[in-house]
């Protein structure tokens, strides 16, 4: 059955959306990172620690800038059992409907990777491509493999920059000794005559391989670029 790129990211990018499995109830919420600044505009998703500098950028290019980027929290709750329904253990994001009662958050887990170009609409979307040879999924969408924990959305330059620095100084800014609000988030700036940055999150699926897609607007201009982490 063909994937429905656009009903499946409606899915991740909806604040206060609800999704279930057989585990776990899942509220999604937006948490901003900060602006990442593009001096090519040559977008990148790709793990920042493996294989440095090598990542092929997106065919699709956008106007050098800085850009918000977003990560899109999925909240794991868990049904408890004896409280009385007036009662919710936790504080959740607004949403739309009642909110969830007799649930306490068990977890969370980063479903995706938001870069917004334009804060607009978003009327359609498609694969992300990049410029060369490329691994696909099943589905047949080019994927970048994540092989340390953590993936990112950030400008060729800013990797190329990183790919410069030793095993300590990347130890030192890429692993965090206290665990961020968004898991794995951490950043810096890795080049400084440009201002180009790295933002990196840890996917909520762990090490894998992972699309990305891109929106536009009813004029067919790019408004987005997204990872999904197949959490949802």
């Amino acid at each position: 059955m063909a994937v429905d790129i656009g009903e499946m990211l409606d899915r991740l990018l909806t604040e206060g959306a609800r999704h279930s499995d057989d585990a776990h109830d899942y509220q999604l919420t937006m948490v901003p990172l900060g602006d990442v600044t593009l001096p090519t505009g040559r977008v990148v998703a790709c793990d920042p620690l493996a294989r440095t500098g090598e990542a092929l950028p997106f065919t699709v290019g956008v106007p050098p800038g800085r850009y918000p980027l977003r990560a899109w929290v999925a909240v794991a709750y868990l049904a408890v059992r004896g409280l009385p329904p007036s009662h919710s253990l936790v504080t959740v994001p607004a949403h739309p409907g009642p909110p969830l009662r007799n649930r306490v958050e068990a977890n969370r887990r980063t479903a995706a990777l938001h870069l917004v170009i334009r804060d607009e609409p978003i009327t359609s979307w498609e694969p992300a491509v990049v410029t060369g040879p490329a691994e696909l999924d099943e589905d047949g969408f080019v994927v970048h493999p994540v092989d340390t924990g953590l993936a990112t959305l950030t400008d060729e330059r800013a990797l190329k920059a990183l790919s410069t620095w030793d095993y300590a100084e990347v130890e030192e800014t890429f692993v965090p000794s206290v665990p961020p609000e968004v898991p794995g988030m951490v950043g810096a700036v890795t080049d400084p005559a440009t201002g180009a940055n790295v933002v990196a999150v840890e996917p909520g699926c762990g090490d894998g391989a992972y699309a990305s897609f891109v929106g536009r607007t009813a004029a067919g201009e790019v408004a987005a670029f997204v990872t999904d982490f197949r959490v949802i």
